[in-house]
C-alpha cells in the first residue's frame, strides 16, 4: 500500500485531533484533582491512535463494501473503488492494527485495571458497530449520536481515567463528570455530523442508508442544527458558574460564537457538501479549539492563583 492511499483510507491527517483530548483530560485533572500520570496517557494516546486509523480504515471498507450501484460512490468518490484497492490487502492491514490495539490494550489494562479493559472495549465496539455488520449504526438514526458519543467522549474519558489513575474512582459520579467536561464537544459533534448527513441524505438513501435526516427531514435538520448551535452557548456559563467543573477562564469561549455563526449560517441555504461541509467542520472546530484551550489556561491560571 502506497502513502497516498494509506493517507487517504486511515484518515490520519485527522489524528491530530486525538492531541487536543489529551490536552483537554490533562487540563481537567490538574484542575480537579490536581495531577495528571503523563506515563499512563502517553501510553493510552498511542492505543487511540492506532484505533483511530483501524476505525477510518474499516470505515471506509465498510462504506465500499455497503454501497449500490444506485449512486456514483463506489466507483467514483470511494478510494477503494476508485483506485482499485485490494480487499485482502486491506483486510491485512486492518488485522494488523487490530492486534497492536489488542495486545496494547490488555497491557494497559493490566498495569492500571479493569476500568481501562470497560472503556478501552465499548469504545472499541461502538466504533466498529458505527460502519460494520448489518445494520451499522452510520446507517440509522443514532448516526450522529455515535459520533459524539465515541470520539469527544470515550476518548477523553480514557485519558481523563489514566491521567488520574489514584485519585479517579471508577463511578457513575467520575463518569458523570467526564461527561459534563466533554458536553460541548459532544453537543458540536452532534451537529457537525447532522450537516454531514443532511448534506449526503440523497446519496445516502441510494445507499440504504437511513439516518436522523431521512426521519425528520432537511428542513427540520437545519433548524435542529440552529436551535443546538445556539442553545449549546449555554454550556459552559451553567459548568462554570453552577457546576465549577470548568474554570471561569473558557468563558471566553462564548465570545466567537457570532462569528462561527456569521460563517456557518450559510448552512441554512446551502447544503451541497463540496462547498459548505468543510466551512462548518473549520469553523465549529474553532469553538471546540478555544474551549480547550481556555480550559487549559484557565487551569494555569487557577494554579498561580490559588
Amino acid at each position: 500500500m502506497t502513502w497516498k492511499y494509506f493517507y487517504e483510507l486511515t484518515e490520519i491527517y485527522t489524528t491530530p485531533l486525538d492531541v487536543t483530548w489529551l490536552i483537554l483530560a490533562a487540563s481537567f485533572s490538574y484542575y480537579y484533582y490536581g495531577s495528571f500520570n503523563w506515563l499512563y496517557a502517553i501510553f493510552a494516546f498511542v492505543i487511540v491512535i492506532a484505533l483511530h486509523l483501524f476505525l477510518n480504515m474499516q470505515n471506509n471498507l465498510e462504506d465500499y463494501e455497503h454501497a449500490t450501484d444506485k449512486t456514483d460512490y463506489k466507483h467514483s468518490t470511494s478510494t477503494i473503488g476508485s483506485n482499485h484497492l485490494s480487499l485482502s490487502m486491506i483486510r491485512h492491514w486492518l488485522l494488523g492494527f487490530g492486534a497492536f490495539i489488542v495486545i496494547a490494550g490488555l497491557i494497559l489494562s493490566y498495569f492500571t485495571g479493569w476500568p481501562t479493559l470497560v472503556i478501552g472495549v465499548i469504545g472499541f465496539i461502538l466504533g466498529l458497530a458505527y460502519s460494520a455488520g448489518p445494520k451499522p449504526l452510520d446507517a440509522t438514526p443514532l448516526c450522529e449520536l455515535a459520533v459524539a458519543t465515541l470520539i469527544p467522549f470515550f476518548v477523553p474519558l480514557i485519558y481523563m481515567y489514566m491521567g488520574s489513575i489514584h485519585r479517579w474512582n471508577f463511578t457513575l459520579q467520575s463518569v458523570l463528570d467526564a461527561f459534563l467536561v466533554t458536553l460541548l464537544p459532544f453537543i458540536l459533534f452532534f451537529i457537525i455530523q447532522l450537516a454531514n448527513d443532511t448534506c449526503d441524505l440523497e446519496q445516502d438513501i441510494g445507499n440504504n442508508r437511513h439516518t436522523l435526516v431521512d426521519y425528520i427531514g432537511k428542513q427540520n435538520s437545519i433548524r435542529v442544527f440552529d436551535w443546538i448551535y445556539w442553545l449549546s452557548i449555554l454550556v459552559i456559563p451553567i459548568l462554570s458558574l453552577v457546576v465549577g467543573i470548568v474554570p471561569y477562564f473558557a468563558l471566553v469561549t462564548i465570545l466567537i460564537y457570532p462569528y462561527v455563526w456569521s460563517k456557518v449560517k450559510v448552512f441554512n441555504t446551502n447544503q451541497d457538501k463540496e462547498e459548505i461541509y468543510n466551512v462548518i467542520v473549520m469553523n465549529i472546530s474553532l469553538i471546540v479549539m478555544l474551549y480547550i484551550l481556555t480550559y487549559m489556561v484557565g487551569t494555569v491560571l487557577t494554579y498561580l492563583f490559588k
